[in-house]
């Protein structure tokens, strides 16, 4: 075999390989997911995109930062077209002030807001997500224990509030939470109708949500891995094919009919 005989038979067999693996990333199961969108008017500028995201990753829950003022206001259109298409949304709200004493009263406040709004309109938001993260601090000051249990605190009495009113209440929590106290960890799940895991560690997916879905599990609660889309950047997976076959191995190793994959955040999808 000459030389230039041996370079086609490479450049051949190399383009066999991608056409398989073309083949193989196709049969990829695409799971039932929810979405995190923070920015509305991003949404609106070009719905028809939108959309096509909804379909490409199979969305069947939207996790939507709503303005106070769309809260005020009893235009459902867009609800209405998300019940159209089945999807479930929930208004995203949070700060770290309201994890912290007296916190149940702001997040009260804004409870209020989506059941004001649901009360006015035909296609009510389906409930809330809390993204508080209270460890947050501009200070960079040490959150303990103790600090935890403050906002665990919070976190009950707010869904006790939802409950009474009939709303449903998720959380966003980091994949770390069972490190800091296993017994909070099971009063936040136990108090909420299902978490939203920020599953952010890219080599141990699996492992770090095992706590929260074993959890999740004996609670019958809601539970999501969420995955950070930054696609081409160090420390995040490179495609949307390499999330899907993670996720599919997630849940091999944690069976769960109450888990789904989750994604942050609809502006950086392009």
């Amino acid at each position: 075999m000459n030389k230039k005989t041996t370079f086609l038979v490479v450049i051949f067999s190399i383009s066999l390989i991608f056409v398989f693996a073309s083949i193989f990333r196709e049969d990829v199961e695409v799971y039932e997911s929810s979405l995190y969108s923070w920015k509305l008017d991003k949404v609106l500028e070009d719905l028809e995109k939108f959309y096509e995201v909804l379909e490409e990753y199979n969305v069947k829950v939207l996790y939507q930062d709503f303005s106070s003022e769309f809260l005020e206001e009893n235009d459902d259109s867009f609800l209405k077209n998300m019940s159209e298409r089945e999807i479930g949304v929930y208004h995203l709200a949070g700060d770290p002030s309201w994890g912290h004493s007296e916190g149940y009263e702001k997040i009260k406040r804004e409870i209020k807001k989506v059941l004001s709004y649901n009360e006015k309109v035909d296609n009510p938001i389906k409930g809330i997500i809390l993204d508080i993260e209270p460890y947050v601090s501009e200070k960079n000051e040490e959150f303990s224990v103790e600090d935890f249990e403050v906002y665990v605190d919070q976190i009950e009495k707010s869904y006790e509030y939802c409950q009474k009113h009939e709303l449903e209440m998720r959380l966003a929590i980091p994949y770390w939470f069972d490190s800091i106290d296993d017994d909070l960890l099971k009063k936040v799940i136990k108090n909420s109708d299902g978490v939203s895991v920020m599953n952010y560690n890219i080599s141990k997916t699996s492992s770090k949500i095992e706590r929260e879905v074993e959890l999740a599990n004996r609670y019958g609660k809601k539970i999501d891995s969420i995955y950070e889309i930054e696609y081409g950047k160090e420390g995040y997976f490179a495609s949307k094919e390499d999330i899907f076959e993670d996720f599919a191995k997630l849940k091999e190793e944690n069976p769960s009919e109450n888990l789904m994959i989750s994604y942050h955040h609809y502006g950086s999808m392009g």
